[in-house]
């Protein structure tokens, strides 16, 4: 009688510990993931360890009480005892290659997001160093990956805001432009020097008096 496959998975804290390989751990990935997906992952393993479960019971039963010679009509197909226990069996055989397929894939996760960690430490690091060592606009710093940053248009809004304030200043600096300079002569200059000015007199404030 065959015995049953060691393949029921334990739950524990952030870590899948599968039963029958003892150094396999899959992890499920951030610590942080919510409870829902907790409980989504435990069905699923009760789920699996189940369909085990049902098709060791569909062996042992048919090595106990199948007939070791004629056939078992399923589904309006005839089965010997053997052929039987075959597609049963295969259930249970694709499901210990899938948990290797399963932990290799782990594996290779956790190398690819190694490699990642790595990349990102000196990606821009080497950036910086061609265009150091080469200059920005040079074709070995944009073999490397460098790409030059391209200046944005500003748009008519920002281009009315910036004249406007523009004026301003100038309004309140009492500076004026090329046109306003060149109508200013000797004449003008004269006239605005022999303007009379016109003191400005602050009216006196008497003291309050007490009552």
């Amino acid at each position: 009688m065959a015995s049953r496959p060691e393949i029921d998975i334990a739950l524990e804290k952030s870590t899948l510990t599968l039963v029958g390989f003892p150094d396999v751990e899959i992890r499920k990935g951030k610590q942080a993931r919510k409870d829902t997906d907790t409980m989504t992952i435990q069905k699923s393993i009760k789920s699996k360890a189940a369909i085990v479960d049902v098709c060791q019971e569909r062996i042992n039963g048919i090595q106990t009480y199948a007939p070791a010679k004629g056939t078992i009509p399923c589904a309006g197909t005839a089965y010997t005892a053997a052929a039987l226990v075959a597609i049963y069996q295969k259930c249970i055989d694709t499901r210990l290659a899938l948990v290797g397929i399963r932990h290799q894939e782990a594996i290779a996760m956790q190398e690819r997001d190694a490699a990642d960690t790595a990349r990102k430490a000196v990606d821009e690091g080497l950036i910086q160093w061609a265009v150091n060592a080469y200059g920005p606009q040079s074709p070995q710093a944009k073999g490397i990956g460098y790409v030059p940053r391209t200046a944005t248009p500003p748009t008519a809004q920002v281009r009315a805001e910036a004249t406007a304030k523009a004026k301003a200043t100038r309004a309140a600096r009492g500076t004026t432009g090329k046109k306003a300079k060149k109508a200013i002569t000797g004449a003008t200059a004269t006239a605005a020097a022999a303007a009379p000015v016109t003191p400005v007199t602050t009216p006196a404030t008497t003291p309050a008096t007490k009552a």
